[in-house]
């Protein structure tokens, strides 16, 4: 990394840091610091409005996309362009593709569209506040609500989070104006039902021919901007991992391992010595653990094609380290904890959750109560898939207190190795049916239980 980084952006000096906050110009001139999710069903348009807000077609980080917001300076300019997108490594004082005046960078934010990522791992993103605002895509030519958006409005009362929601009314153009406002009603009736207070801002738009995109990015301005925990000891979740060397190369020619990942708090630095838990884990003859974490050096932070020398929380930062790329070769490291020596949580096998139900027991068991079929799911020795950390963790529940207030009830799981995961992360609970793994509830971390120190180290 060139001393200068990218000339075209404002120069990052370790020096400023104590001074730094999430709308500093340093900061957004490089990075996203606020995480946008876009969901909703396959077919209501989430691709096409996503390729409409990007004005890209590639994608990087599995439909993650990094994209810069501006302001033209020009007051006379018409207030439906008085913002306007462009790609994450644009120089900072482009003209107003309109009036040509110049702008001002205000916004740089990450869009995370659902139906290529993980399912569960945007319902865990909802749940744990990863996620700073969302925009649900409802096709104005079919129902609503669909069962996706029913399903992550459901984590969203049960997480008790409070996040800015904005309605795209896609599919505008194939519908005539009475389809147009039965939808709009139906979908008024199902946001009044999760949310209370709801001014949802409902926006008509085509995807496909780019119609009133500019007005969701002038409601992606009104989002606040998040108050991030920049005091603290800094923590990464590795969402995905891998060796960047190619076949053949020559060993002096080869690179540490990357690790890519979300900042949840604190800010990190190159330069800066990390632990990864847990790390290696070794599982013994007598069917316990030993685990081995890791400790490297972080030599390069990235954010797209952007370098960086430090980051805050927001989008994905993709790490260089010193690790043997063995170690973080085909996502080897999803799911684990990064942060300073010593601030990091437990590792652990054994916790207790408060797990929710969040689909509608008629799905599966139309013969059953719902409260008889939380019972029923959540049997001793029932096995479970936990969805945590972008990580799936098989668990055995070991003990039920079989009290089930409203749609959820407290649960002792055992996890079938071991983890790193912090007090009152969220995440998503998946039973098996048939020969499938079906989403039924997730869940709170609410106690775990520290292993023996000889049976995990």
């Amino acid at each position: 990394m060139s001393n200068e980084l990218q000339p075209e952006y404002l120069s990052q000096q370790l020096a400023q840091i104590q001074e730094l906050n999430e709308q500093h110009q340093d900061v957004i001139s490089r990075q996203a610091t606020i995480n946008i999710g876009l969901i909703g069903q396959v077919t209501h348009g989430t691709s096409t409005l996503f390729r409409a807000l990007t004005s890209f077609t590639k994608y990087y980080y599995y439909y993650n996309m990094n994209i810069k917001i501006f302001e033209c300076n020009n007051s006379e300019c018409t207030s439906q362009q008085h913002y306007f997108t462009q790609q994450s490594d644009t120089y900072d004082k482009v003209p107003c593709p309109m009036c040509e005046y110049p702008s001002t960078l205000i916004r740089h934010i990450s869009i995370i569209e659902c139906n290529r990522y993980d399912v569960d791992l945007m319902t865990t993103l909802v749940a744990s506040d990863q996620l700073d605002a969302i925009i649900l895509v409802v096709a104005a030519d079919q129902s609503c609500p669909q069962s996706q958006a029913a399903e992550y409005f459901k984590t969203i009362r049960f997480s008790q989070t409070q996040i800015p929601i904005i309605v795209a009314q896609n599919k505008i153009d194939i519908v005539d104006e009475t389809q147009a406002r039965f939808n709009y009603s139906q979908i008024q009736s199902f946001l009044g039902t999760y949310l209370q207070n709801n001014e949802t801002p409902i926006i008509p738009v085509s995807a496909a021919f780019n119609l009133n995109i500019e007005y969701i990015i002038n409601e992606i301005v009104k989002i606040p901007v998040p108050k991030r925990k920049l005091d603290k000891p800094p923590r990464v979740v590795c969402i995905r991992s891998f060796d960047f060397n190619k076949q053949y190369i020559n060993i002096d020619q080869m690179k540490g391992g990357i690790i890519g990942g979300t900042l949840l708090e604190g800010i990190l630095k190159v330069g800066d010595i990390i632990e990864i838990r847990p790390g290696i884990i070794e599982k013994r003859t007598d069917k316990t653990y030993k685990c081995y974490p890791l400790t490297t050096q972080i030599i390069s932070l990235k954010a797209e094609n952007n370098d960086l020398r430090y980051a805050l929380p927001g989008g994905l930062i993709a790490i260089g380290t010193l690790l043997d790329p063995s170690l973080t070769r085909s996502d080897k490291l999803i799911g684990q904890m990064i942060g300073y020596p010593g601030t990091l949580p437990d590792i652990m096998i054994n916790f207790k959750i408060k797990f929710c139900l969040i689909i509608k027991k008629d799905q599966v068991q139309p013969d059953l109560s719902e409260e008889q079929y939380i019972n029923q799911s959540t049997k001793i020795g029932t096995e479970l898939l936990v969805t945590v950390n972008n990580n799936n963790i098989s668990a055995k529940i070991t003990s039920d207190n079989k009290t089930v207030a409203g749609n959820s009830k407290v649960i002792e799981l055992q996890a079938s190795r071991p983890v790193c995961i912090p007090d009152g992360v969220s995440m998503v609970i998946s039973q098996k049916e048939g020969d499938k793994w079906t989403r039924i509830g997730c869940g709170i971390l609410l106690q775990k239980q520290a292993p023996e120190q000889d049976s995990l180290d």
